[in-house]
């Protein structure tokens, strides 16, 4: 999906529950010259992933704090494309008989999106949704209901928790 933006656009990357920064120095990898922005609220995963990113020639800021409160204060100019890349503690929202519902992360997936939204009301967004192979239908389809387009991708390799995939989500993104 990001390589349908026009030619030389910008992006700015974050991941608002970064933790190690895998997820936004893989998304980093395929998109180059992108910038990566990430939040991670445990101390000492901050302080271990600082210095693991410190390691590496990579584009990334890591804030420490909830992204709430901070993804305001650390703007990615209008101009530049978003790719929001979601993957918030699941807590007690994957349930082995129901599946994974979305509405119970923490925070839930819809206040993420609302909290994007507001701080990036004029940006051309692509929202990377972490999802399990078993979703509850109804927060799923409140999720996709935010997006100007959307598409679930199972992957085909199945974890110990099962197969995992994401949920593409678009917000005025046009080629």
């Amino acid at each position: 999906m990001a390589a349908t933006a026009p030619p030389n656009s910008s992006f700015g990357v974050i991941d608002p529950f970064a933790g190690s920064c895998n997820g936004l120095f893989s998304i980093l990898r395929h998109r180059p010259g992108a910038e990566g922005l990430g939040f991670e609220f445990e101390q000492a995963i901050f302080e271990m992933s600082e210095r693991n990113i410190g390691s590496l020639a990579v584009p990334i800021r890591l804030m420490h704090g909830d992204y709430r409160t901070l993804l305001g204060q650390h703007l990615f100019p209008a101009g530049h494309r978003i790719v929001s890349f979601l993957a918030p503690p699941w807590a007690d929202a994957l349930n082995a008989r129901t599946g994974l519902d979305l509405s119970r992360t923490r925070p839930p997936l819809g206040e993420v999106v609302s909290d994007f939204e507001r701080v990036y009301p004029d940006n051309a967004i692509l929202y990377v949704v972490e999802v399990h192979e078993r979703l509850v239908p109804e927060p799923l389809a409140e999720l996709c209901a935010h997006f100007d387009w959307s598409e679930l991708s199972i992957f085909d390799i199945a974890g110990p928790t099962g197969r995992h995939g994401v949920l593409l989500g678009t917000k005025r993104w046009h080629a």
